[in-house]
């Protein structure tokens, strides 16, 4: 009866070893199928992720800036009427841009004020604004400047520690424009004349 016993109880012992090694062999195949996978998994994401020209976010034209912000919503109207929104996608350029509240500050309550102008009139103003060649904020210097309206010259000067220009203080720097540079500022500095 004891050799039963030892054979049996062999026989259990040599089941569960040769259980434990094929369970052995089963997680090391396991782990490489787990390898594999998640290699395979990442140079998907990898390819997947490849930058391509097409979908790389642009800098928005000023026309869009002007157009998608309500803050700029008396100066789209100006635009629109004018029907000169192509001419500030294609300019390079800095462009001191007037807010609702910087024609508010002028006593210009509505874009109509503006609009009721001639064509020239309107395009003169709009060009009073511009200054020919990308000037980031820093890089301004005192002095006067040819805007794109002959007319009317740009007198950068610095009062405290903030820039102004014919007066009007630059509240807002460096907004960049995929063709030009907007400078905010918080009046209009030109005189609307009908």
């Amino acid at each position: 009866m004891v050799t039963n016993s030892i054979k049996l109880h062999f026989a259990l012992v040599l089941r569960k070893l040769t259980t434990w090694k094929a369970m052995k062999k089963n997680r090391f195949g396991g782990r490489w199928a787990t390898f594999f996978l998640a290699a395979g998994l990442f140079s998907t994401i990898l390819i997947a992720c490849k930058e391509n020209a097409d979908d790389v976010v642009k800098n928005k034209a000023v026309t869009d800036i002007i157009y998608e912000n309500p803050e700029f919503s008396m100066l789209k109207e100006i635009v629109v009427h004018i029907g000169k929104s192509d001419a500030l996608r294609t300019q390079n350029a800095t462009i001191f841009l007037p807010t609702n509240a910087a024609f508010a500050k002028a006593k210009i309550s509505s874009a109509s004020t503006i609009t009721s102008m001639s064509n020239t009139d309107i395009e003169n103003f709009l060009n009073a604004h511009v200054l020919k060649g990308v000037v980031k904020y820093a890089d301004l210097k005192t002095g006067t400047y040819e805007s794109l309206d002959s007319k009317r010259s740009l007198v950068i000067a610095k009062k405290d520690t903030a820039f102004t220009v014919n007066g009007a203080k630059i509240a807002k720097t460096d907004v960049i424009a995929a063709n030009a540079i907007i400078q905010v500022i918080d009046s209009v500095y030109v005189k609307i004349s009908k």
